[in-house]
């Protein structure tokens, strides 16, 4: 049987990955292994391999010691610049996203404005909040879907053949008929409660999308008093700057899994 990947472990494996390819393939150390190669292939001249090898080697290492440009080449790969396309989204929830990505923007500005101790102090803080637009994004858009769906039920008809169905039971003998109007009735109501419960939850998520982007604006707040000399424990204030964004990743990510429940039964 498969073991289950720990997700903890799966990252720094990725985040290695990434840190040595990086270190092998910079100009400089991809210059000298080319050099290196072609030197002793036109040459043949073998000991010069050795040499132009260890010499790579020493500027791999070197690169991977720079631990401020391998962080920043991490973050990077694993959380580039988010294609969040505004042009798919209107209405609130462009506002919403818009101002989502402002705030990331100037956070993102702050930080790199930061001495290098605060950058690394805030990495984890880079890296969610770049989760925080994506599911923000994939929020809206799920919701606004959502809400085209519901767009071409008119409730007040749908309430108003229900009462008319209603009434038809209590007026028909015949068999046949109470029995068309009983499942045509249940199939309305049905579709009816479908409708409040979707609607009651889009107002649900979209409260959970202010918050969000409420958080990111706090955020903002947070990183400058950082930053400044009223802040005397930074790795304790880091951590809990942090640990708020854990939390609000992990509200967005149940939010997006419920709405995936509705969309299931939309369908």
């Amino acid at each position: 049987m498969k073991q289950p990947t720990n997700p903890a472990q799966e990252a720094r494996r990725r985040k290695m990955r990434i840190a040595i390819t990086y270190a092998l393939t910079t100009p400089m150390a991809g210059a000298t292994l080319a050099i290196t190669v072609l030197v002793t292939v036109l040459t043949g001249f073998l000991w010069f391999l050795p040499i132009g090898l260890f010499f790579y080697g020493l500027l791999v290492w070197w690169t991977l010691r720079d631990e401020e440009q391998v962080r920043k080449v991490i973050i990077d790969e694993l959380y580039p610049e988010r294609s969040a396309d505004l042009r798919k989204l209107w209405g609130k929830y462009a506002t919403i996203m818009q101002e989502a990505l402002d705030d990331r923007k100037r956070i993102e500005t702050a930080i790199a404005q930061s001495p290098p101790a605060i950058q690394r102090a805030l990495a984890d803080t880079l890296e969610q909040i770049g989760v925080i637009t994506d599911r923000i994004y994939e929020i809206s858009y799920k919701a606004q879907s959502l809400e085209e769906s519901l767009d071409p039920l008119n409730e007040a008809r749908e309430r108003q053949e229900i009462a008319r169905l209603r009434q038809l039971l209590k007026t028909t003998d015949d068999p046949y008929l109470l029995q068309q109007y009983r499942e045509t009735l249940a199939t309305k109501e049905e579709l009816l409660e479908n409708v409040i419960r979707v609607r009651n939850a889009l107002e649900r998520w979209h409260a959970q999308l202010e918050r969000a982007a409420t958080t990111l604006d706090n955020l903002y707040s947070q990183v400058l008093m950082i930053r400044s000399a009223e802040i005397r424990n930074l790795t304790e204030a880091s951590d809990v700057v942090s640990q708020s964004l854990r939390e609000q990743v992990e509200e967005l990510r149940l939010t997006s899994q419920a709405m995936d429940e509705v969309f299931a039964q939309q369908q």
